[in-house]
């Protein structure tokens, strides 16, 4: 009994001081709880006038830190540069792959868009021959980022996933998806393939500029809502076919049901393939593909010929001799040549500004009779646009 009741004592003196300690920790502001957090599987983008560090995640690179928005930037592809002058930043740009990298005609329609860069005054990667960098030149750039996609860097000829994680520790980290393109990555290293909007908004995440993605996309949603409200039947659409005429003037054809991001405004509006049948030995990326003779293109015979990349004036050859097709014996009985249906197409290597335009110029040139015709001009007066400009100039206005 005189036991119990010594435990029953010892258990009130503690419970007294358990109380008193929390009402001295209230008293001295700390009475709160500690809170537990779930991890985050991405850290969040610090706030744009932020100091601290953070994280990008994007395949195939990974996890990428950086401790502020890069202003040293070097690319390899169109796309890069083409989101860059979206972003407002492409004043940072200091080297790309080509002096082809670049077209003018889209942004010059967005009164907001002042593009600064000066192609002159970059450094070019590829030699006048079509050869590749070495890491020599990339240490002589002293690039804060490259946006170059890392497993084809280390697969291109004379380099290896040494030099390329080298050049990431010694220089600057690599960043870029390539093979979304086509969804066509060779190797076995796991692999995330991105749409349009997806790729370019992992590009603002490394200059704290998402929100003008985000905006340009809704743009991009409505656009394809009312073009796909009015499209025909499936049935009374016509075959498209896209090709280009190579040296040996042969066509290379390009299917349409091939996945990534380089047809993508195609899929969009729903256009027919005119290749489908042969979509397995169609041409997808340099050295690859069957290219057809003339009768093998009027034996497949589309109803509208498109031309990749006719819209750059050094790719404009390829467009000018199918048209004068017209005057060929056998190249002027293609449905397309007969009803003038021949027509300048866009780049693969699109980002988001770009895609709006690419989505318009291809339902008017495909679905004339529900969109308008095509200019090839693309000064559309403003009842004739399928988007709104002004819309599209707003949302590249930065909101820091």
């Amino acid at each position: 009994m005189q036991r119990s009741v010594r435990m029953f004592l010892v258990v009130l003196v503690l419970c007294v001081a358990i109380v008193a300690a929390m009402l001295t920790m209230r008293q001295s502001g700390h009475s709160q709880a500690p809170v537990f957090r779930a991890k985050p599987a991405t850290p969040p983008v610090a706030a744009a006038d932020s100091n601290a560090p953070y994280f990008v995640e994007m395949s195939p690179a990974g996890r990428v830190k950086f401790d502020h928005p890069p202003r040293r930037v070097v690319t390899l592809d169109a796309n890069y540069n083409e989101i860059l002058v979206t972003l407002g930043v492409e004043n940072r740009l200091i080297a790309t792959g080509s002096s082809n990298n670049f077209f003018d005609g889209f942004f010059q329609q967005i009164s907001s868009v002042t593009n600064t860069l000066d192609s002159q005054k970059l450094t070019y990667l590829y030699g006048a021959s079509g050869t590749l960098f070495d890491k020599e030149t990339l240490y002589a750039l002293h690039a804060e980022v490259h946006h170059i996609d890392p497993l084809q860097l280390a697969s291109s000829k004379g380099w290896s996933q040494a030099d390329v994680d080298e050049i990431a520790h010694n220089v600057g980290p690599f960043l870029a998806n390539r093979y979304s393109r086509e969804i066509s990555y060779p190797g076995k290293a796991p692999y995330t393939y991105y749409n349009v909007w997806e790729l370019s908004d992992k590009i603002a995440q490394v200059y704290r500029r998402p929100l003008v993605i985000a905006r340009l996309q809704a743009i991009g949603k409505k656009l394809v809502d009312d073009i796909q409200a009015k499209l025909p039947p499936l049935e009374k659409r016509p075959r498209v076919g896209l090709v280009v005429v190579n040296a040996n003037g042969r066509y290379l054809p390009f299917s349409l049901v091939r996945d990534g991001f380089g047809q993508a405004q195609y899929r969009a509006i729903g256009a027919r393939d005119a290749f489908e049948s042969i979509a397995a030995s169609t041409y997808a990326d340099a050295g690859r593909g069957t290219p057809l003779d003339l009768e093998g293109l009027l034996s497949l015979d589309p109803d509208v010929l498109i031309v990749p990349w006719a819209i750059y004036t050094s790719s404009r050859s390829s467009y000018e001799k199918l048209q004068k097709l017209e005057s060929d014996p056998l190249g002027g009985r293609l449905t397309a040549v007969r009803h003038h249906r021949v027509y300048p197409g866009g780049t693969p290597l699109q980002g988001p500004v770009f895609f709006l335009f690419q989505i318009e110029m291809a339902a008017k040139q495909i679905y004339p009779e529900c969109f308008g015709p095509y200019r090839d001009d693309q000064h559309y007066p403003p009842a004739e646009q399928l988007f709104d400009r002004a819309a599209v100039a707003a949302a590249l206005k930065d909101d820091r």
